[in-house]
């Protein structure tokens, strides 16, 4: 009688090298969704803290002004707003691409300049008060996150009343 050799067969090899396979490539496919997870939420708390660094300035800068105004491009589409105060620099915001361009100007001469950047799918729209009204606000609307229905924009409005920080003080 012939003693069977105890090996490994071919078929068993292929067997074990197919369920390496499997595991490698669900691996794979998870570890790629862990990332892009991980890149959406930084994303996300990025586009946050900038809302945030945003209302708090443009509430200081409206509290700060005696008037605003539109800025307006040259086809008549609104660009951002400006703030103005006697005896102070103008400050003025601008819509450009996905961030939001902050200007302070002291007589057609730029003193400071900041960004705030909300990301790709935000737009935002620029609010005057109704005359008689102290309050100018700023609406911001974004895109929600893939994996949320799309019907449902995510939006913001930052309002600030106009000449707070001069309304403690009695005028001459």
């Amino acid at each position: 009688m012939r003693q069977r050799s105890r090996g490994t067969t071919l078929v068993e090899l292929l067997v074990v090298i197919s369920v390496c396979s499997v595991i490698m490539s669900a691996s794979g496919v998870l570890l790629h969704g862990m990332y892009r997870a991980d890149k959406e939420t930084r994303q996300a708390i990025a586009a946050d803290a900038s809302v945030a660094r945003f209302s708090l300035q443009f509430r200081r800068d409206a509290h700060a002004s005696d008037e605003v105004s539109l800025v307006t491009e040259t086809g008549g589409q609104t660009a951002g707003i400006m703030f103005r105060a006697a005896g102070q620099p103008s400050t003025e915001y601008r819509w450009q691409g996905s961030e939001v361009v902050r200007t302070v100007k002291e007589s057609d001469k730029t003193v400071h300049r900041d960004s705030f950047r909300f990301g790709p799918g935000t737009s935002v729209a620029w609010q005057l008060p109704p005359s008689g009204s102290p309050l100018v606000a700023v609406q911001i609307s974004r895109l929600p996150r893939r994996g949320v229905k799309m019907d449902s924009i995510l939006q913001q409005r930052i309002e600030a009343v106009i000449g707070l920080a001069h309304a403690g003080r009695a005028k001459p």
